[in-house]
């Protein structure tokens, strides 16, 4: 039997971009200027395979893969590279998609609506728009690698057009309200997710209408720099409109094109993930998000952050997201619903994926035994959370920084990376403090 696992994984077709002409990208008229990115860490094969295990070792019940003649993978422009994918990528993953909950499949933009229509939606019989079209779920683009590369976005030289192509995608990204977005070329799969920006209430009162879009591609920002960022006349500022709201630099993960094999993150498996997170779970555009694999309670049972798996009871190994009683606002209130920041200096320093795991709210299901960790489908090896009393406990830490953003990062009780910032720490004898819930992180020095 073939598992949806292994036909996942399998080799896709060698393209020949030899034919290939470099050049420009599109310019965008957008308010969203991304000044950067940093790794999404958590978009792994350990993590996915985990979370979807089950769904994965199920039965591939699809058509194999047709041969490929020669005329088939010369790829000289993006219409081409799209036959290519429509015809040996897209059909494995929509197989692989059609027999889960929300029938989801892998097509084309233009079946959404809107003008501006991304190559690639993503849609579900369990999305329909008020005006009885598909939502798309999951916009995506499909560009030349001789034209846009991730390396860009570290050359000077390059930056503007990695810049166009990147806010294209994240204005997308803000039209459809989606957090997640691929773009696809014919070397890598980019996988993206967005995060909104937390505002003081007051500065979100008083800021400006922005009256103008600029055109993106025409300098660089820095890459400590939020998006969205603009002036305007009028003194009215309006929380309900996407396309307005300021945004973190964009989460990102690259696949190759030449990736396969077992425990191998492939790009029609990270599609493939990509659509079940976007179909099942949690999609909409929020100011933080937790861990992947994390389980919540919903008042009648526990809910998977991503999958949307629902069940009684934890299994052992299942980490529950304690949420505190600051963070119980709605992710679709106004900004002057939320939590206003405790620290100095006005607004909030929690990141993108900070406001869950700075607190330490991934809390293992205690056990008698430590069992292997079961991904969230599994439903057997029950137990109930154990005591919520908890004691504060000191754990030394070293600060490190991410190779290609430069930015702060520790390593929590999990073992997991959380993005930090100097002014997160209190200065103590010996070093620095950072206090959450569950425990005292301690570091002598911040790397230069």
């Amino acid at each position: 039997m073939l598992t949806l696992l292994e036909a996942l994984t399998k080799r896709n077709v060698a393209v020949n971009s030899q034919a290939v002409v470099g050049g420009s990208n599109t310019t965008t008229e957008t308010y969203i200027e991304p000044g950067g990115w940093r790794t999404w860490d958590e978009f792994n094969y350990d993590t996915l395979t985990r979370i979807f295990r089950r769904r994965l070792a199920s039965e591939y019940r699809g058509s194999l893969e047709p041969r490929a003649l020669e005329l088939d993978v010369i790829v000289n422009n993006e219409e081409t590279l799209e036959d290519l994918l429509r015809r040996f990528m897209s059909p494995c993953v929509n197989y692989a998609l059609e027999h889960q909950q929300g029938h989801p499949h892998l097509g084309r933009g233009s079946r959404c609506g809107f003008e501006d229509r991304p190559d690639w939606s993503a849609i579900s019989t369990e999305y329909i728009t008020e005006h009885g079209q598909f939502a798309n779920i999951l916009p995506g683009d499909t560009k030349l690698d001789a034209k846009w590369s991730p390396w860009m976005s570290e050359d000077m030289g390059s930056f503007n057009e990695w810049q166009k192509v990147l806010a294209q995608e994240l204005t997308y990204m803000a039209r459809y309200r989606t957090r997640y977005a691929f773009i696809i070329t014919d070397a890598n799969l980019v996988v993206l997710r967005i995060t909104r920006e937390l505002i003081g209430a007051g500065l979100a009162q008083t800021r400006p209408r922005r009256e103008a879009a600029v055109f993106v591609g025409h300098q660089r920002h820095s890459s400590d720099a939020t998006m969205g960022s603009g002036g305007g006349s009028s003194s009215f500022y309006s929380d309900d409109s996407p396309l307005e709201w300021s945004y973190h630099d964009p989460e990102y993960a690259v696949i190759p094109w030449n990736a396969h094999g077992k425990e191998v993150l492939t790009i029609k498996l990270g599609l493939w993930s990509l659509i079940m997170m976007a179909t099942s779970g949690d999609r909409a555009i929020d100011y933080s998000y937790p861990p992947l694999d994390s389980w919540r309670y919903n008042g009648k049972g526990y809910v998977h952050s991503t999958s949307g798996a629902t069940k009684a009871e934890l299994s052992q190994g299942d980490h529950l997201l304690l949420e505190p009683n600051d963070m119980s606002w709605e992710g679709g209130q106004g900004v002057h619903d939320m939590p206003q920041p405790t620290r100095a200096g006005g607004t909030s320093g929690v990141g993108p994926s900070q406001a869950y795991q700075l607190d330490d709210m991934e809390a293992s299901v205690e056990g008698s035994s430590r069992q292997a960790d079961h991904g969230p489908d599994d439903g057997d090896q029950k137990t109930e959370v154990g005591s919520s009393h908890r004691h504060q406990k000191r754990k030394k830490v070293r600060i490190e920084k991410h190779l290609v953003t430069r930015r702060l990062y520790y390593l929590n009780a999990n073992g997991d990376k959380v993005d930090t910032s100097r002014v997160q720490w209190t200065k103590v004898d010996g070093g620095y403090e950072l206090k959450g819930r569950k425990n005292v992180y301690f570091t002598e020095q911040f790397p230069h």
